[in-house]
């Protein structure tokens, strides 16, 4: 008996013969976390990234930055960890691929883009939460965008109609991608999840000023 695709409105046939979701969407599920989860852009990230670039300039006389850098660098040992053990005996295949993975991100950019780039992910959650269809979708596109932050995990090709070049990022194994989101986010996401609460109060404290500003003028006579 052959299956057809569980996601809503659709009824192509399932890629396997007990498969959940057709093909199509079993590339979504694995690329980005979640069906009718789409890929978050730089761009998209790029106003979360000032927002926390802004906070740390703020904070850069308190060893704030010093201690997530050292948080980073503790992801960066354990996965080196993981990688010599590899080594030297069978370990599941999908924890020596995050290892290797993250020390190559680890060795080819700059901690604090690293840094920078997970908290505005956080950011971003929780000021567009719909923008994210679980957190399992959510911890794909951090690791993606921390990706991101290096070409050697790209490869190149020209589009024949435009002449441009073009990147296309190697997509890792869903379990990977699963494994080293949670090494990352139990390294930095206290830090995000902080930003962002502090961010939200910001913005509350800016609004109650407006009201407040608003409702002075309204009392003038």
């Amino acid at each position: 008996m052959n299956y057809t695709c569980i996601a809503s409105g659709y009824s192509s046939p399932a890629s396997t013969k007990f498969g959940r979701y057709c093909r199509p969407h079993v590339a979504q599920l694995r690329r980005h976390g979640a069906i009718g989860q789409t890929g978050i852009t730089k761009a998209e990230l790029k106003a979360y990234g000032r927002i926390v670039s802004a906070r740390l300039e703020k904070n850069r006389d308190k060893p704030l930055l010093t201690q997530l850098e050292a948080r980073w660098g503790v992801v960066q040992t354990y996965a080196a960890t993981v990688r010599d053990e590899a080594r030297s005996k069978p370990i599941v295949r999908y924890r020596r691929e995050a290892a290797v993975e993250t020390l190559r991100i680890g060795k080819n950019v700059n901690a604090r883009d690293v840094i920078e780039t997970v908290l505005a992910m956080y950011v971003m959650q929780d000021q567009e939460p719909r923008r994210f269809k679980s957190d399992q979708a959510f911890k794909t596109q951090l690791v993606r965008r921390v990706r991101g932050l290096t070409r050697l995990n790209a490869d190149a090709w020209t589009d024949a109609k435009t002449g441009k070049r073009k990147l296309v990022y190697r997509d890792l194994s869903q379990r990977t991608v699963i494994i080293m989101g949670g090494w990352i986010a139990e390294a930095l996401g206290p830090a995000g999840i902080m930003f962002a609460r502090l961010e939200r109060k910001d913005h509350e404290k800016e609004q109650q000023a407006l009201l407040a500003f608003r409702q002075t003028l309204d009392d003038i006579e």
